[in-house]
C-alpha cells in the first residue's frame, strides 16, 4: 500500500472514532440557539510529518462515510510544534481562549465558533484540533473527546488530563480511543 493511500485510511480511521465518541450524550454539547451538537475534540499523532497528509485526507470529499456527508461537518485546526512561532502562538491564544470550559456552554458565545456553527446547516459539528505531542505540554485545555495514537504512559497520562479536565462529574462513558498501532509503524514496521 503507498503512504498517501495509507494515510488516506489513517484519516478515515481516526474520523471514525471521533464520529463514535461525537455521539455519546457525555461527549457533546447542545447549542440552545441551533439545536445542533457540537463537540470540542482532539486527535493526537505521534509524529509532525504525516500530520499534513492525514489533515488534508481529513478535508476530502470521501473521508466521511457517504451516509454521513452534510450531517456531520469537520471543522479542523493543525496544531504542532513545527509552525513559527508567531503563528504557533496565536493558534494557542485561540485554543486557550476556547477550551476554557469552565463555564460549559459559554464556548457557544464566541464569535468565531458561532458563525462556524451558524454557516453550516449539519446537525452534527465537531471541531477537531489535529494536533503532535505539544497538545499535552503546559496546555489548560478541556476536550470533549480525544483519539490517541499509542506512545508512552506518561504521555497518555497527560493527554487524559486534558479530555474533561475544567467539568465536574463522572463520565459514564469512554472519552478517548487509544488506537493499537501508530501510523509511523504502519508505514515502516
Amino acid at each position: 500500500m503507498q503512504e498517501a493511500e495509507r494515510r488516506k485510511d489513517f484519516a478515515r480511521l481516526v474520523l471514525e472514532q471521533a464520529w463514535q465518541l461525537h455521539q455519546h450524550p457525555h461527549n457533546h454539547s447542545t447549542d440552545t440557539a441551533s439545536g445542533k451538537r457540537v463537540s470540542l475534540g482532539l486527535i493526537r499523532m505521534a509524529n509532525i510529518a504525516p500530520l499534513y497528509d492525514v489533515a488534508l485526507a481529513m478535508y476530502a470529499p470521501d473521508a466521511l462515510p457517504p451516509e454521513l456527508q452534510g450531517q456531520v461537518r469537520i471543522h479542523l485546526c493543525v496544531y504542532h510544534s513545527q509552525f513559527p512561532l508567531l503563528l504557533r502562538s496565536a493558534i494557542e491564544q485561540r485554543l486557550d481562549a476556547v477550551l476554557n470550559r469552565r463555564t460549559p456552554d459559554a464556548v457557544f458565545d464566541r464569535p468565531d465558533l458561532r458563525q462556524c456553527i451558524d454557516a453550516h446547516s449539519a446537525a452534527d459539528q465537531m471541531f477537531i484540533v489535529l494536533g503532535s505531542p505539544v497538545t499535552e505540554v503546559g496546555r489548560d485545555h478541556d476536550y470533549d473527546w480525544a483519539v490517541v495514537e499509542p506512545s508512552s504512559m506518561r504521555s497518555l497520562i497527560q493527554l487524559a488530563g486534558r479530555v474533561r479536565r475544567h467539568r465536574p462529574g463522572a463520565c459514564a462513558q469512554p472519552n478517548i480511543a487509544l488506537l493499537d498501532t501508530n501510523l509511523r509503524h504502519l508505514q515502516s514496521p
